[in-house]
Formats: structure tokens, C-alpha cells, sequence
């Protein structure tokens, strides 16, 4: 019985917290309040203040449980090792601008460009867990081909990865966010988005007859 009586609080406290997540991205910080939380999951605010102190410990619950959400596809991509470069760069690009142009992650990322300043610890925890980490992954794949001299060493392997992302989620993200494009991008979209990427990260945007004649 008392077994049943922990699972039944567990669930209502996750219930509180997803909800309060999906208001948060919905409406932003300030327009929540508890009581609108407690309308739309159950529970009371006798819930939200011993668990979580108040509406501001729910709030840092709630964000930092979507950015596990949003981090933990990262951690399982894997850059193929063999094979040609573009074909592994454009999978690689493909699967990163379909994270971060999903609606839940754009959400996070306005909510957070209005709170971050309040909540700094959080927005550092989206960063490290989406950006950063989807770089460390990418220089993982180059430094390799640096030390075997097949890509340039004259520049970090982390920093050939933040250009690299730069290059192919900058444009899209920025659409997304201020909603230029107010549905997700389709495949084929994505696919042309991640091969003009690579291809310009790794053939550079001149021609070599115009570097012959420089």
C-alpha cells in the first residue's frame, strides 16, 4: 500500500512538471502562474512549494528536464568513421538540424533567450548540452583526419566544428525562431541544407580557377 501511495505522489509530481514545461514553452515565464500549472496537471500548490520551493523551482525542474530531453539524442550520434567525408558530414548535418529545428527545442531556445539573463545556470545547460556537445562530437570525428593530415591542423578541430555547425544551423534555426518558417523543414529540405554545408566547409566557396588566377 504505501509502495502504491509512492507511485501515485511520483506520478503526480512528473505530471506537475510536464505540465509546467509545456506552459513555460507555450506562454513564457512570466505569463505562468502556479494555479495554471495545478489547473492543467492536478495536485495543489502545496505540491509545487514542498517539492520545488515555488514557481521558480518548478520553472529550473522543468527546463532542466527538457534539456536532457534535447541533449540525449546528441549523445547517441555516432559520424561514420570510414567513408567519404561528405557523405558522413551531410548524415551527421541531417541529424543535427533535425534536433534543433524541432518545435519543443526552438521553444526552449526563445524561452531562454527571454529568461537566460534570470537563469543563468540554465542556459548554460542548454548550451553545453546542444551546441557545445554537438561540437566536441564533430572534433572528435576531425582530429583524426588532422593528425593523418588529411584535414588542415592549423586551426582547432573544435573550432573547424563550431564553423561547421555555424554554417548549416545558423540561417534555419534563426527562421524558425522568429518564425519565418512556422513548420518543421521536410527531409528533402534538411538534406539540401546539410550538403550546401558540407560542401562549402569542405571545398571552400571559390573556384580553383579563380585561386589560378589570384
Amino acid at each position: 500500500m504505501e509502495t502504491h501511495r509512492t507511485e501515485r505522489g511520483a506520478d503526480r509530481i512528473n505530471q506537475l512538471v510536464e505540465s509546467a514545461a509545456e506552459l513555460f514553452l507555450e506562454q513564457g515565464y512570466d505569463a505562468v502562474s502556479i494555479d495554471m500549472v495545478i489547473s492543467r496537471s492536478g495536485g495543489s500548490r502545496r505540491n509545487v512549494y514542498d517539492h520545488f520551493g515555488g514557481k521558480e523551482g518548478l520553472f529550473i525542474e522543468a527546463v532542466t528536464r527538457l534539456c536532457a530531453d534535447i541533449s540525449a539524442p546528441l549523445e547517441l550520434l555516432e559520424i561514420p568513421k570510414i567513408g567519404e567525408f561528405d557523405k558522413a558530414l551531410s548524415s551527421f548535418g541531417c541529424s543535427v538540424l533535425g534536433m534543433v529545428l524541432q518545435p519543443q527545442t526552438l521553444a526552449l531556445h526563445r524561452l531562454m533567450a527571454s529568461k537566460g539573463h534570470q537563469f543563468p545556470r540554465l542556459a548554460q545547460a542548454i548550451w553545453f548540452g546542444g551546441p557545445e556537445n554537438a561540437a566536441r562530437i564533430l572534433a572528435g570525428w576531425i582530429e583524426p583526419k588532422q593528425a593523418d593530415g588529411q584535414f588542415r591542423a592549423d586551426i582547432s578541430a573544435f573550432d573547424l566544428a563550431e564553423q561547421f555547425l555555424s554554417m548549416l544551423v545558423m540561417a534555419p534555426q534563426l527562421r524558425g525562431l522568429v518564425g519565418i518558417d512556422r513548420h518543421p523543414l521536410n527531409k528533402a529540405t534538411i538534406e539540401r541544407l546539410s550538403e550546401a554545408a558540407v560542401k562549402t566547409f569542405l571545398q571552400g566557396a571559390i573556384t580553383r580557377e579563380a585561386k589560378d588566377r589570384g
